[in-house]
């Protein structure tokens, strides 16, 4: 797809490339609310339930794998595009659905959704963005999925005294039409375009977003030299032979040995995120509150508050640019030290306290705001940020697709076993367990995962491969 509309700006890439990530906090997070009254209509067994809420993981774990090769072949845009007519399908599927086959297999496809856009909106947002913009571009991605996840929230609170739980999930059928609309205007970005053989429409693209001409024109000769220094792309990249058979060697080669560093930290970096219990929080919080004494109503205005107030977090993150001025490692240590902090909470106060005392609610309810505001300001974002930014680009949407997915089976892993230990010794002791795990990962954070900051996608390539830029080698 040619890209010919001049009016279109960085922010406003930014913002519809970012789409997606709403998508995926909305329709991630509103099933919180619908699984408290979709009973009432449709009969669910504790088994099918738990489908219900699972089978948008399972979809997301199809969806990630997938989408990250086919990204590194047609291109980021055109993906984004399939998104956003997949969540149309899913949505809309969720709820006109007549019965509990129906609702599982649309959330799904809805779930395929969410898998591609996690892989492939971090990857959009990285490569459109200047180097000193990148963290908080990209970033974006994680923002508009706490954004998201804050609009469920509000829209399950609204909908609640109806129990209108299937215009809660058809609700996401309208960003997903302004997704597919503003995709359509969207150009692919400058590396993929270069990657895939067309090194004017991506010099076009650079000229578009960059201000300054003379920076466009520097960012465009560093990512034509990598591509040329490419082993895979050795060729001219404005070659089309050499970029098809670039196409046809697949997503590249992982024998270096940087290469599979960077994998392997990738996919802890991945991991890490989800057992620390952020799924166990987003789902399974109103849940909690109403074994404390609260009321499903009251639950769901918890959530939808906590939504608001993470997304002020969000922007006062955004407006003082974190991300981009103290770095990605000392906010992942600073994130775990609060997430560490907050889960010991719960779990001390529901072991040690007495059962639905107001102390033991407020508790609780304090612990589950920092935990979420947290890991909205740190690991929620920065995790994306890293995992756009270090892998070499033959093989990025192919390497981020393999550590999404572990992100989503972690995740999986967590909201399957969370409800089964709830029933079996109670959510204190899983609580502290989440710290312990905390704890475990502090180090590894520390040695392991390096700095990314302030350097362009290409320096950074380059630094991983010469060693200039060390990767723990264990």
């Amino acid at each position: 797809m040619r890209f010919r509309n001049r009016l279109i700006n960085t922010k406003v890439v930014f913002i519809l490339g970012a789409l997606g990530a709403l998508l995926f906090g909305y329709d991630n997070g509103i099933v919180a609310g619908a699984i408290l009254f979709i009973p009432d209509e449709i009969p669910l067994t504790p088994l099918i339930e738990g489908m219900v809420v699972s089978s948008a993981v399972i979809g997301a774990m199809i969806g990630a794998i997938s989408s990250g090769p086919v990204a590194d072949r047609i291109g980021r845009q055109r993906v984004l595009l399939a998104a956003s007519v997949v969540f149309l399908i899913g949505a809309a599927g969720s709820g006109f659905a007549p019965t509990a086959a129906v609702l599982v297999t649309s959330r799904l496809i809805l779930g395929l959704g969410i898998g591609i856009s996690s892989v492939v909106v971090p990857l959009y947002l990285a490569e459109m963005a200047p180097a000193d913009k990148r963290g908080i571009a990209t970033s974006m991605n994680q923002y508009m999925v706490i954004i998201g996840t804050g609009v469920a929230g509000g829209v399950a609170f609204t909908l609640s005294f109806s129990g209108s739980w299937r215009w809660m999930l058809v609700i996401g059928v309208f960003p997903a039409l302004v997704l597919l609309g503003g995709m359509l205007l969207m150009p692919d970005t400058p590396r993929s375009l270069v990657r895939r053989g067309d090194p004017e429409m991506a010099r076009s693209v650079l000229h578009r977003l960059r201000e300054n001409p003379e920076e466009a024109e520097e960012e465009f000769a560093e990512i034509t030299e990598l591509a040329n220094d490419d082993p895979d792309q050795q060729a001219s990249p404005a070659d089309p032979s050499n970029a098809a058979l670039a196409r046809a060697k697949g997503p590249g080669k992982f024998s270096e040995r940087w290469v599979k560093r960077l994998l392997v930290v990738g996919v802890l970096l991945a991991v890490f995120q989800q057992v620390t219990g952020i799924n166990a929080v987003v789902y399974y919080s109103p849940t909690v509150l109403t074994d404390l004494g609260l009321t499903p109503t009251q639950s769901l205005l918890f959530s939808f508050l906590n939504g608001i107030l993470n997304i002020v977090t969000i922007a006062v993150t955004v407006q003082l640019k974190i991300v981009d001025r103290r770095g990605r490692k000392p906010m992942l240590l600073a994130g775990l030290a609060g997430l560490v902090i907050s889960t010991a909470a719960i779990g001390l106060v529901t072991i040690f306290g007495a059962p639905g005392t107001a102390t033991q609610i407020v508790v609780t309810i304090l612990a589950f705001v920092v935990f979420t505001n947290v890991f909205s300001a740190t690991w929620g974002p920065v995790l994306w940020v890293m995992l756009a930014e270090i892998f070499p680009l033959r093989i990025r949407g192919f390497a981020m697709g393999i550590a999404t997915l572990f992100n989503w089976l972690a995740a999986f892993a967590v909201s399957q076993a969370f409800p089964i230990l709830q029933h079996g010794i109670g959510a204190g002791p899983i609580m502290i367990a989440f710290a312990i795990i905390g704890v475990i990962i502090m180090p590894i954070v520390a040695r392991w995962v390096p700095e990314t900051m302030d350097r362009s996608l290409e320096e950074l390539e380059n630094d991983f491969r010469t060693g200039a830029t060390p990767i723990v080698d264990r």
